[in-house]
């Protein structure tokens, strides 16, 4: 058995630990396998009312968490089934997004969405859950796991501000920025507005119940963290699924499975530049904007208005 010394950083909440934990009771091939097995079917089940199987088994990042065992299927399969089912279904909805707890930067859109919608039972479903899982893993690990992962954040941000990390690996606009060597505040301040940008058009498709407001929601996700990395592109599945329903969104769906493909190229060296997958997520955004900008432009030249005139 390796023995590993030194750092070893694990930038997960400790609710993380419930899920690995049972896998760490093999060797450790076997527990990889096992994992990689147990969220692949998972994430098959979960995303079948967004995608079809063949198209999210085409999806690129698949390929990545399938090699390197990232949480990517699990993440992925619970958001797509949850914000499926909000408006149906909230309290169930809420409680399978309150999985998101041990990955919460994924979680950060979905209180905007449910108080713009107003599914007050989505909230109480996700703090059942969220709550439990926190009480769980505290009894379980003790204290001392969220102390640690508390200490450990900084270490990311340190590294993120020191560019130890190479900017192609992260989806964010910020790291697609700083890829150029674009000043670190500046890079920064677009970032906030971009995804200030995205918190709004969020909040207008929920409000307004736009029939797109669950792929915006997944788009405009992977827009307001800064730190998301290439496998977390999984959920660019929802935005393609919905485009795949409309043939003439082909070439735009071809488009988007591009722009996530390349930042996979980059691990077999057959790509060299920045990470497009949020090229993709705004792609995505703006030709919904455009959709509606287009739709109001339409409405408003149907409308006649008629001048009285007088006789004489």
């Amino acid at each position: 058995m390796t023995e590993f010394k030194g750092l070893n950083p694990f930038p997960y909440p400790p609710p993380f630990l419930l899920l690995v934990a049972p896998f760490s009771l093999l060797p450790y091939m076997w527990g990889f396998a096992a994992w990689v097995v147990v969220t692949f079917a998972a994430y098959l089940l979960l995303t079948r009312r967004a995608i079809e199987t063949p198209y999210a088994l085409a999806h690129p990042p698949v390929l990545m968490n399938g090699l390197i065992g990232q949480n990517g299927f699990l993440t992925a399969g619970l958001f797509t089934a949850g914000t499926a089912m909000l408006r149906e279904r909230p309290f169930l909805a809420g409680a399978i997004l309150g999985c998101l707890v041990i990955k919460p930067q994924l979680a950060l859109l979905l209180p905007v969405a449910v108080i713009a919608a107003r599914l007050w039972p989505a909230i109480a479903g996700a703090l059942a859950t969220a709550g439990v899982l926190g009480l769980v893993s505290l009894a379980l690990f003790g204290a001392s796991a969220f102390i640690g992962f508390w200490n450990i954040l900084p270490l990311y941000t340190e590294l993120m501000r020191q560019d130890k990390w190479p900017w192609n690996e992260f989806i964010s606009v910020f790291a697609f920025l700083r890829y150029f060597g674009v000043d670190q505040t500046v890079a920064l301040s677009v970032h906030a507005v971009v995804a200030a940008a995205a918190v709004a058009l969020t909040w207008i498709a929920w409000s307004r119940n736009w029939k797109n407001q669950v792929p915006i929601l997944a788009a405009a996700t992977l827009l307001v963290p800064p730190y998301l990395l290439t496998y977390d592109a999984l959920l660019m599945i929802i935005p393609m699924g919905f485009w795949l329903k409309d043939r003439e969104r082909a070439r735009l769906v071809g488009l988007l499975w591009l722009l996530c493909f390349l930042p996979i190229a980059f691990y077999f060296n057959l790509y060299r530049g920045p990470n497009t997958v949020p090229l993709a997520a705004l792609l995505f955004l703006g030709v919904c904007v455009a959709d509606r900008l287009r739709g109001a432009a339409r409405g408003w030249s149907r409308r006649t208005w008629i001048t009285p005139t007088s006789s004489e």
